[in-house]
């Protein structure tokens, strides 16, 4: 179980939702210490800090400080990061292209496109269809389409032989079965075993597969 709650919390890490990253701390006064100018991020019109990273002489963690009027917001800086660079990735409530709106009824479309190539799905059609007139670009894209979405499988599929081989290669102990007794399992194989094996060959498909993708061969 304390391996399915590291997976977890490395998860949560990851998407920026762990609790030592969403945590925030609210206090009073004023900054009582020097704040380094390397790490002031935002200034007051006065000139004073009002955003800046504040260094653990200890542990060395990095937080977020803002100054707001009378009191300080406190936040962990690699939260902050990742919860603004998932912002930037959301989708606009409207097509930069054409301006409509990506948040009515063909939402999960947009979503899918959006994630793809910036605009909405309409927008897509419509540059599609033109497209098709001339069968030579039609090609070409329809390559550079299959290429772009074999390289986002295997960002997927990297994830996946990591945590395959986690799986493949590490004891598991004190399991809860359905009638609650405790079991335990033996690894599969070696973590030597499983680099010879399953991940050499899945190395190889992906190199062969977009190696055929992208000179045009599938």
């Amino acid at each position: 179980m304390s391996k399915l709650k590291n997976i977890k919390a490395i998860q949560d890490m990851l998407s920026g939702t762990h609790k030592s990253q969403t945590r925030q701390t609210h206090y009073y006064g004023i900054t009582s210490t020097k704040v380094l100018e390397e790490n002031i991020i935002e200034r007051d019109e006065d000139g004073k800090p009002k955003i800046w990273i504040e260094i653990d002489p200890i542990t060395k963690s990095r937080s977020r400080i803002t100054q707001y009027e009378g009191w300080k917001c406190k936040e962990s800086e690699s939260g902050h990061l990742v919860r603004k660079a998932l912002k930037i990735l959301e989708m606009p409530p409207e097509c930069p292209l054409c301006g409509q709106t990506m948040y009515g009824n063909e939402k999960r479309l947009n979503e899918k496109f959006w994630n793809w190539q910036k605009q909405c799905f309409d927008c897509i059609v419509k540059f599609e269809t033109k497209l098709r007139s001339d069968p030579e670009a039609w090609n070409k894209y329809q390559r550079e389409k299959m290429y772009e979405n074999a390289k986002s499988f295997f960002i997927d599929a990297d994830g996946d032989i990591i945590g395959l081989e986690k799986i493949m290669t590490e004891a598991i102990s004190g399991v809860q079965n359905a009638d609650g007794d405790i079991e335990s399992y033996e690894a599969g194989m070696t973590k030597k075993k499983f680099k010879d094996t399953l991940l050499k060959e899945y190395k190889k498909y992906k190199k062969r597969t977009l190696s055929e993708l992208k000179n045009g061969q599938s």
